[in-house]
């Protein structure tokens, strides 16, 4: 499943304060991040089963055009893009920038130690799967976590089971995907039976969010709970997929759901670049903030561009590049997109 990002759970500290930038009355009221249209496709990503039609209608041609358009102009900037979030703040270097130069070094060093070493990528790629699994689920909960904050109770116990629900069905999902199991009859019966099990968790996440989303303020919840209805639906169409062997079914949905994952993260970024506090500054990310749309629009064209005549001059090397800066992406989204704990009160 080509594809990265996650944010854990809500806002990084710089974007915290965003609830208090100036919106309109309609977004207040109905919770949406940007505006209805914007959230409605890049956040909730509901034309996804278009996706899937265009897919298997389209037959193998359409396929590769779809995979050709999402690994080059959509999951490579998407990844790229967090390299700019924390070197491209002042911010950032005010907070304390060793802990990403940290990263980086021990990201870079040990990757670059590992390949020539060895002389070869296939290990990387296995973490890369392991640890895109993870940041998939994250990422997804993290976004419905923003929808619906200051909704909840803390001293509910629900928000901290719905958390590992949320994710480990997706995670579950994504390893089914793997197919280790596939040729194995014996692992393979009872995984079918464990199947069944895990379907359970979406049908029991949606309805408690629709439920309690109509007896509760469903003004400002629906959003969320029709968010977490797209995701579920795919991943549970992935499951499905993988539960009945259909591997060309597995593949589309895979597609599917890596635009899904890295179109929402560009939407969320777009949606913090454009915030108020953030286009009012007067430094370089306040310049690329109030000109966000411009700026993206080259962004992805020319770094998709520029991934593409990489493929195919210097394959190994834009590879090893790829993989470093995606696990970069992996770890500085964990970084900068957690919420802030709070201080105990003592």
């Amino acid at each position: 499943m080509a594809t990265a990002v996650a944010s854990p759970d809500l806002t990084s500290p710089e974007y915290q304060n965003l609830e208090n930038s100036s919106r309109t009355s309609d977004q207040q009221k109905s919770k949406y991040l940007v505006g209805s249209w914007f959230d409605l496709i890049f956040i909730c990503n509901l034309y996804w089963p278009l996706i899937l039609l265009i897919d298997g209608w389209g037959g193998l041609r359409a396929h590769e055009s779809l995979l050709f358009w999402q690994v080059f102009f959509v999951t490579t900037p998407h990844r790229w893009i967090t390299l700019f979030l924390v070197f491209g703040d002042r911010e950032k270097y005010a907070q304390g920038i060793n802990k990403y130069l940290i990263v980086t070094l021990l990201i870079v060093g040990s990757m670059s130690l590992l390949w020539l070493s060895v002389g070869s990528l296939l290990c990387l790629m296995a973490v890369d799967y392991v640890w895109n699994a993870w940041h998939f689920a994250a990422q997804h909960h993290g976004i419905y976590r923003i929808y619906s904050r200051g909704q909840s109770s803390s001293n509910s116990i629900w928000p901290r089971c719905e958390k590992w629900l949320y994710r480990s069905f997706i995670l579950y999902a994504i390893a089914r995907v793997a197919g280790w199991s596939w040729s194995n009859e014996q692992t393979s019966e009872w995984l079918f039976q464990l199947d069944y099990l895990m379907l359970a968790i979406p049908v029991l996440i949606v309805m408690q969010q629709w439920i309690a989303s109509i007896g509760h303020r469903w003004a400002e919840s629906w959003t969320g709970a029709l968010y977490t209805t797209s995701v579920m639906t795919l991943f549970t169409c992935l499951l499905l997929a993988v539960h009945i062997q259909s591997e060309k079914l597995v593949l589309q949905l895979a597609l599917a759901s890596a635009l899904f994952h890295a179109v929402e993260y560009l939407g969320i970024v777009s949606w913090s670049m454009q915030s108020t506090r953030v286009v009012k500054r007067k430094d370089l990310f306040g310049y690329v903030g109030s000109r966000w749309i411009g700026y993206l629009v080259v962004f992805v064209i020319v770094l998709g561009a520029g991934a593409w005549v990489m493929e195919h001059g210097a394959v190994k090397i834009w590879a090893a590049i790829n993989l470093m800066v995606a696990f970069l992406h992996y770890s500085f989204d964990g970084m900068i997109w957690k919420k802030p704990r709070q201080a105990k009160v003592l």
